[in-house]
Parts: C-alpha cells; structure tokens; sequence
C-alpha cells in the first residue's frame, strides 16, 4: 500500500509537470444532458483512449503525461488501473492541484487521503 501511494505521488508530481508536446491525437467532451454527466475522452499517442468522469476536465498534455509515466512498460492490466485513478482523481484533484504539486515537489494531506482512497478504489484491476 505504502509503496502504490508513493508512486501515485510520483505520477502526480511528473503528470502535474505537463508537457507541451503534441503527443495526444485528440479530446472530445461529451455532455449528457439525462444525468448532466461530463466525460473528457482523451486519445493517447500510444492508441488508448482514457476517459474522465470528475468535474474536473484535464488538458491533454496532463493525461497523457499521467498516463505515460503511470504505465511506464506495464500492460493491459496497468493501463486500465491508471485509467481508473485518474478518472477517480478527477472527481476531486484539479489542474490546479497538480500543478502546484508539480511546483513544489510536495504534495498536501488532503491528497494524500484521496490518493489512498483512489489506490484501493482501483486495485481491483491490477
């Protein structure tokens, strides 16, 4: 547990770093007026699409920076557990947020205790 938190805290430190890179192929918000659901869907370079529910939307270069370094030469099975943290994280973690843990290398107690929750919420598929 203590070491998928720190590298939760790892991803989020380089995700928050950004890249301005033209690595993501595309972005597409979806709005569901029925439930007034929100979902980004993110092409990523590597042929994946990642798909956020939070209030939160994430710039491309955010979700494909998290993914990259989440997935670092995992498989299917890692790639569908980082899907879903950021999808978590996105409920409660803004841009904002990852960019000022980008800045200061540090990141607060208030997500720390969300990283937790969104490690357990996602181990199942690992």
């Amino acid at each position: 547990m203590r070491l998928a938190l720190l590298a939760i805290a790892v991803v989020l430190v380089l995700a928050g770093c950004g890249g301005g890179g033209k690595s993501a192929k595309s972005t597409t918000q979806t709005v569901t007026k029925t439930t007034t659901v929100v979902s980004t869907t993110t092409s990523t370079e590597s042929g994946g699409t990642v798909v956020t529910h939070g209030r939160y939307h994430y710039p491309e270069a955010l979700t494909t920076n998290y993914m990259k370094s989440c997935v670092a030469g995992g498989n299917a099975k890692k790639r569908a557990y980082c899907a879903c943290t950021l999808d978590k994280l996105s409920n409660s973690v803004s841009t904002r947020d990852f960019a000022e843990i980008g800045l200061s290398k540090t990141i607060p107690a208030r997500i720390k205790r969300l990283m937790a929750n969104t490690v357990a919420d996602c181990a199942s598929k690992l």
